[in-house]
């Protein structure tokens, strides 16, 4: 016999079975029927009792052609779930099993039974009814266990107590600790001998792992349900973690030669690495590792750090054997003559979130800011007809109404508080334009006076703008991104009598119509 579950298809054929019949039978009439056993779905488990696959026992007079079985809820329309086709023997006697792949097994709280129709070779029908009843286990309870626990450090005992109690019998405790990572659990003990107990109490004699903070306590029933506590285990980590001592606490950098790094680095379990680093590029950058520690309880670190411009802050990280970590910054002291800003990005769209540069502090604002920002900003990304550009406040007179905010253009208020940014692309090919492209590359260039620029023949800017042309040759007016992409700024201050020189490095650049942008690093006088 073949079974098979196309609901529509036998929906369809069933419905026209039940149109040609003449007479219908029911179960139990003449020498027909249909017997079976009551049923239990277990939410827990997912499976029937007394048996995985439920079914019945059907006879019949004149034998069996279909079987069609449909699933009642009491929240949902009766579903067909299971269709045999028997036309092959037409049997008398025939033994129903409905497998559990046909039961919507995650949605079942609301069923009460299936209901069998049989037609028979003859066109009557057999009906029946399997009851189902919906089981829906409790949770395992965890009750008396303390919120916190005082732990033994010293390699004795910690009591963990309290009371497990499951309706239907425990399976197993197991007890985790978080000692590699806050609040990530790894086990720590299991207790599987419970056979079956509905009541247990817990006293589990846990030994402390370095740097647990907590405990968890799980309890699994017999149908596999688990449910947890977790109990606090205040403990001050830095008894644990590597501790730094004797350091400075801040250096002064020898800015041609090495800085020597001292002070010492103690730890419970043995060192396994330092990590020295510094910020010149901003974040933190790895310098070197001092890795040949052969877990050390007490090391004396003599680092020789080579100064690199721009670092602000060195950074020491030891970690010990089993990873725990501890670090320390020491300041640099130094003081820089310019301000570095890294990756800004700007765009040129008619309704641009990042058109304004404030040189004040490396920010950026969009269209909506314009009015508000007159008298403060530097300079401005703007979309011309030939390309993106950098912009002088003073140059937008002819534009603003280009610059939109929520569909409005920007009416200027007052264009005497423009500052007159000035630009000029540096093109290299002369011998001073050369050499504040290779300073600048070796990131040797700190004081950005007059002085610098007039020491390497470069007069002062004059530009209104700087547009951006990744194909055309370069001028004092137009850079790309892969070999004129300096450009000198000379940007007024607030008060219009002092500036501020900068520099812009133009890292990327995209020219679209509509939706142009540019990337860039920017050193500004302080």
């Amino acid at each position: 016999m073949k079974r098979f579950l196309k609901p529509i298809l036998f929906m369809l054929s069933a419905c026209a079975v039940m149109l040609s019949c003449k007479k219908d039978k029911i179960a139990g009439s003449g020498s027909s029927s249909f017997t079976a056993d009551d049923y239990t779905f277990n939410r827990a488990t997912k499976n029937f009792a007394p048996a995985a696959t439920i079914g019945g026992q059907l006879t019949s007079s004149a034998g069996i052609r279909f079987v069609y079985c449909y699933l009642i809820r009491a929240n949902a329309t009766d579903s067909l779930i299971y269709v045999t086709d028997n036309t092959a023997d037409n049997p008398t006697n025939y033994t129903l099993n409905i497998p559990l792949s046909s039961f919507p097994v995650n949605n079942m709280s609301k069923a009460t039974g299936v209901k069998i129709m049989a037609k028979q070779t003859d066109n009557s029908s057999i009906q029946g009814l399997i009851k189902i009843t919906y089981f829906d286990p409790a949770l395992p309870q965890l009750t008396n266990f303390p919120a916190s626990i005082t732990a033994n450090l010293n390699g004795g005992n910690t009591a963990i107590t309290g009371t497990i109690t499951s309706n239907y019998g425990l399976k197993q405790v197991d007890i985790y600790d978080d000692s590699k990572v806050e609040n990530t659990y790894e086990l720590a003990g299991s207790l599987n001998d419970l056979n079956g107990a509905k009541t247990y109490t817990l006293n589990y004699a846990y030994k402390y792992r370095k740097a647990a903070q907590h405990i968890k306590v799980v309890a699994t029933d017999i149908y596999n349900q688990t449910n947890e506590t977790i109990i606090n285990m205040p403990v001050d980590l830095a008894a644990f973690k590597p501790n730094f001592s004797n350091f400075a606490a801040s250096i002064t950098p020898n800015l041609t030669g090495t800085t020597a790094i001292t002070g010492s680095i103690t730890s419970v379990t043995g060192l396994k690495r330092i990590d020295i680093y510094d910020d010149y590029q901003g974040a933190y950058v790895l310098v070197s590792s001092i890795s040949n520690l052969n877990g050390s309880l007490n090391y004396t670190l003599n680092y020789n750090y080579t100064f690199r411009r721009r670092a602000t802050n060195i950074k020491l990280i030891a970690f010990d054997t089993d990873d725990l970590q501890t670090e320390k910054v020491i300041p640099l002291n130094i003081t820089y003559k310019t301000e570095l800003y890294r990756d800004v990005f700007m765009n040129a769209q008619t309704t641009g979130t990042s058109t304004i540069f404030f040189v004040d502090n490396g920010t950026t604002k969009g269209n909506c800011d314009l009015n508000a920002s007159e008298s403060t900003m530097s300079f401005l990304f703007y979309g011309t007809g030939t390309g993106p550009a950098f912009y002088s406040p003073t140059n937008t007179t002819n534009v603003a109404s280009n610059f939109k905010c929520n569909g409005s253009s920007w009416v200027i208020g007052n264009a005497s508080n423009f500052r007159a940014t000035r630009f000029r692309v540096l093109v290299p090919g002369s011998t001073g334009v050369d050499n504040i492209y290779a300073q600048y590359n070796a990131g040797s260039i700190d004081a950005l006076d007059d002085a610098f620029f007039t020491a390497n023949g470069i007069v002062a800017p004059t530009g209104s703008s700087a547009r951006f042309d990744a194909t055309a040759a370069a001028t004092t007016s137009v850079f790309n991104t892969t070999n004129a992409y300096l450009i000198y700024l000379r940007i007024p201050d607030a008060n219009g009598i002092t500036y501020k020189n900068a520099l812009i490095r133009a890292k990327e650049a995209v020219s679209s119509a509509g939706t142009s942008t540019v990337k860039f690093d920017i050193l500004v006088q302080k």
